[in-house]
C-alpha cells in the first residue's frame, strides 16, 4: 500500500470538512459523574455513587505527558471537563487490560471524545466500537488540516517534509507473529540531501509501540530504507525494530513518523482487513 505525506492539498481538502456533529441526546443519556482529576490527555479520575474509578477515553490515544503536545493534550481535556460533571456512556467493550473503564464523555453538549480527536488533541485508536468510522474520518481532518499534535511546530522548530512514508506491509503471510520480519515500513527521503534520523521516531496509534532510528544514522537523498518489525542486523538499507510482537493492528492502524523532537512528520492511516 502506498502512502501519501500530508500535503498543502490535504490542508485545502481538510477546510472543506463538516464540523464534528453533535452527540445524539439519546447516546448523551449515560451515568453521571463528577471529575475528581485528570490524569493525561485521555484518562482522568471520576467519583461515581461515591465511589472513585479510572476511566480511559474510548477510542482515542493522546500524547503521554513526556512526549511532544501531553501537556497540552492534557490541559484540553481539562478544560473540556472544567464544569466538574460528566457522564459516561459505554459501548460493548466497557474495560480495558488495566480494568480501567472504557468510555465516551459528554458534557452537556460536548462529545468530549470526538473534540479531544478533532481539534487534534488524540489520535484515533481504531477498534471493535461502534463510532469507529467517525473518530478516523475526524482524526484525518485534523492531520490534514495540521492541528494540535499534527502541527509542524508543536513541538519547536518545522522539521524538513523531505521524509515520507514510502511504503509498508501490515499483515504479511503467515500467521501474526511468526514472520515479524516481513511486518515493515519504509521510509524516504524524497529531497536532494541526506538527512540525519539520529532519535527520529516511528510509532503506532498506542502509547506503546515506539521505533527510535539509531545514532549516526543518515538516509542518503532520494533512497529508502526498510523497518522491520523483527530482529536482524542494521544495515543502511533495513532496520530492526526487534519486537517481541508485531506492532501493526491487521484491524486497522496509523503509522506516524516524528522527528526527535517528536514534530509529526509524516502519517498514514490504514483501515485494515476487518
Amino acid at each position: 500500500m502506498r502512502a501519501t505525506p500530508i500535503t498543502l492539498l490535504a490542508l485545502l481538502l481538510a477546510a472543506c470538512q463538516p464540523a464534528p456533529t453533535q452527540p445524539d441526546a439519546t447516546l448523551a443519556g449515560g451515568e453521571s459523574a463528577s471529575v475528581v482529576r485528570v490524569i493525561d490527555g485521555d484518562s482522568l479520575v471520576v467519583a461515581v455513587n461515591g465511589d472513585q474509578v479510572e476511566v480511559r477515553l474510548l477510542g482515542l490515544n493522546a500524547p503521554e505527558g513526556s512526549e511532544c503536545h501531553g501537556d497540552a493534550a492534557k490541559g484540553a481535556l481539562e478544560d473540556l471537563l472544567a464544569s466538574g460533571t460528566v457522564s459516561l456512556v459505554r459501548d460493548e467493550e466497557g474495560q480495558d487490560q488495566f480494568d480501567r473503564l472504557l468510555r465516551y464523555l459528554y458534557v452537556e453538549n460536548i462529545d468530549v471524545n470526538l473534540e479531544l480527536i478533532a481539534s487534534g488533541n488524540a489520535t484515533v485508536v481504531q477498534g471493535d466500537h461502534s463510532r469507529d468510522g467517525e473518530f478516523a474520518a475526524a482524526a484525518d481532518s485534523a492531520a490534514n488540516a495540521r492541528l494540535g499534535m499534527w502541527s509542524p511546530t508543536a513541538c519547536g522548530s518545522e522539521p524538513t517534509r523531505d521524509v515520507v512514508i514510502a511504503d509498508y506491509v501490515y499483515n504479511p503471510p503467515g500467521p501474526d507473529g511468526d514472520n515479524l520480519t516481513d511486518e515493515l515500513v519504509v521510509v524516504g527521503n524524497s529531497g536532494d540531501e541526506g538527512i540525519d534520523l539520529s532519535g527520529w521516531i516511528i510509532r503506532d496509534e498506542s502509547a506503546q509501540h515506539r521505533y527510535r532510528f539509531p545514532g549516526g544514522f543518515t538516509l542518503a537523498a532520494r533512497s529508502e530504507v526498510v523497518v522491520r518489525t523483527g530482529c536482524g542486523a542494521d544495515t543502511q538499507e533495513d532496520l530492526f525494530w526487534c519486537a517481541r510482537n508485531p506492532v501493526w493492528s491487521n484491524g486497522g492502524d496509523t503509522v506516524i513518523v516524528q522527528s526527535e523532537d517528536g514534530t509529526v512528520v509524516a502519517r498514514d492511516r490504514f483501515d485494515g482487513d476487518y
